[in-house]
């Protein structure tokens, strides 16, 4: 039995767990403006000789709750798009594990390593070592990207073969998604877009299902939709 088709109150509430999350990591990189691996070791080096512990800790969490909270939109996309044929609903729960996968390596792997630096620093660890720790956070970072490119890919495509939400969504996401899987070897470059442009697109994606009328809306294009595509 398929998944009901959510109604306009739900899609809403998707768009704004969805701008949450973006919202949300902006705060957070606002309050800490912790470099990465690509600021250099001096950066990094500055950041956790000078910064304050409780101000870090506290723009980790809502980094940490940024993504738990969009969660419950990749499970939503997940479900209600790719309803009209077998690549669709296929491409849709890819992608839906993909999403899942990526939140999981960014705050299992990535943020644990950075809590655990950052816990080390302010327990007397040698520099070097927390260096180290915190090398795990910024590679997961990098390694989850392709991940994050797989769950826009998926979605893109689901949206397309629905036809619904095709532009933002759907050739928004195949886009995004391929720059996405493309990322690491941009950054061998020394091309770093990963982060930005997926906080860019999940703007619009917010946008996009506020503004959806949902279940309304889906009634009448599986109507007006030729029999070979419901």
């Amino acid at each position: 039995m398929p998944d009901p088709i959510a109604p306009t109150p739900l899609w809403r509430a998707a768009g704004a767990f969805a701008l949450a999350h973006v919202l949300l990591f902006v705060t957070a990189s606002a309050i800490t403006g912790q470099p990465t691996v690509h600021d250099g070791q001096a950066g990094i080096e500055h950041s956790f000789n000078d910064g304050d512990l409780t101000r870090l800790m506290i723009a980790g969490y809502l980094t940490v709750v940024g993504f738990l909270v969009v969660v419950p939109v990749v499970v939503f996309l997940g479900q209600q798009l790719g309803r009209r044929t077998a690549v669709g609903c296929w491409s849709a729960r890819t992608g839906a594990a993909a999403g899942v996968a990526y939140v999981v390596v960014i705050v299992g792997a990535g943020f644990s390593a950075g809590a655990a630096a950052l816990w080390g620093r302010d327990q007397g660890l040698d520099l070097e070592t927390v260096l180290a720790v915190n090398n795990i956070r910024n590679f997961s970072y990098f390694l989850a990207l392709p991940l994050a490119g797989a769950f826009a890919i998926g979605t893109g495509v689901a949206a397309l073969q629905d036809r619904l939400l095709t532009r933002w969504v759907g050739w928004g996401g195949v886009g995004v998604g391929i720059a996405l899987v493309l990322a690491i070897p941009a950054a061998a470059t020394g091309i770093q877009y990963g982060m930005p442009l997926w906080l860019v697109w999940w703007v619009g994606v917010a946008v996009t299902l506020m503004r959806h009328r949902g279940d309304a809306a889906t009634a009448e294009d599986r109507l007006a939709a030729p029999a070979g595509v419901r």
